[in-house]
């Protein structure tokens, strides 16, 4: 193997794990959006908490004796019970309400709730860092290593898993499930999903909670990937995650996953190009580029319905 193969192929595997904090947060963003026809800028937010809750947990178990695959799967696991539960009261507090009013009113909400979540979590750090010690740091899968040390590590395999294993189970949940059933009848027209019998507010709630426990997994990859989190973590990263949701096409499972991808792709080679001073800047260009060119999304189905995107 030459040392620019090797190199090419290292790149392929920081972009897929990159991709594994952008699928699941940009496919969260996506089925809000498939029923409200709104954008919902919180999500990030909601991986933030997700990701608090994580670190917590997770170094309460290394504490209590656990070892260290115990503790990350207990911590990702409350992680998502955690948002989930979080979403749920989120969507009947706030959300329902608002399903009715303007797209300004709920983009307002939705603003004014990452801004009261992100004051929330700052007071409670007193706006510090929270840390963990790095998991599986010992654990790596030596590819090949000469001339370029092509390597996998143990975080990385486990997240590329979790966020694989975490979209099968939604595509299962969707089109296997009374709630997947009803949510693809939302998606394509829900006042006619509500004459036919729907309880529309229940299925958004459903909703909110299964976006939310996505996200969770997001925040929950960071947190493990990087040994920590910040009340601010998940401004940039909501942001970008739902620019993956948007120009992948709106409201489109699979438009969402491609975007998500792209985007992860683009900053690698970006990273691996140009200075990274400039990296969001290419990005968020790339982001205007392909809104301009393509408005339905890459995927291309603007005026598809729903059952037709999955």
């Amino acid at each position: 193997m030459t040392k620019e193969l090797a190199y090419f192929l290292q790149q392929i595997l920081n972009t897929v794990q990159l991709a594994t904090f952008y699928v699941p947060l940009a496919v969260a963003f996506a089925l809000i959006q498939a029923i409200t026809r709104k954008v919902f800028l919180s999500f990030g937010d909601v991986a933030m908490f997700g990701s608090f809750a994580a670190v917590y947990v997770c170094f309460a178990s290394l504490l209590s004796g656990y070892d260290e695959l115990s503790s990350a799967l207990i911590s990702l696991l409350i992680a998502i019970a955690c948002a989930g539960a979080f979403g749920n009261v989120a969507a009947r507090v706030v959300f329902a309400p608002l399903l009715k009013s303007s797209s300004q009113a709920f983009m307002i909400a939705a603003i004014g709730f990452s801004i009261a979540l992100q004051e929330f979590m700052r007071l409670q750090t007193g706006g510090r860092d929270v840390w963990i010690p790095p998991l599986f740091q010992d654990n790596h899968l030596m590819l090949w290593p000469e001339p370029f040390t092509l390597q996998i590590s143990a975080v990385m395999g486990f997240s590329t898993v979790l966020a694989v294993a975490s979209i099968l189970g939604l595509a299962l949940l969707l089109t296997a499930t009374r709630f997947g059933r009803n949510w693809q009848a939302c998606s394509q027209e829900i006042i006619l999903a509500k004459l036919c019998g729907v309880n529309t507010d229940s299925v958004m709630r459903q909703t909110f909670m299964v976006g939310a426990g996505l996200a969770s997994v997001s925040g929950w990859i960071a947190a493990i990937s990087y040994g920590g989190t910040s009340f601010s973590s998940g401004l940039m990263l909501g942001f970008k995650a739902m620019f993956a949701a948007v120009i992948g096409g709106f409201g489109s499972i699979r438009g969402a996953i491609l975007g998500a991808i792209s985007l992860a792709a683009l900053e690698v080679l970006w990273s691996a190009t140009f200075s990274t001073a400039y990296r969001d800047v290419g990005v968020f260009s790339f982001i205007v580029f392909v809104l301009l060119l393509r408005p339905e999304g890459l995927a291309g189905i603007g005026a598809q319905r729903e059952s037709e995107m999955l």
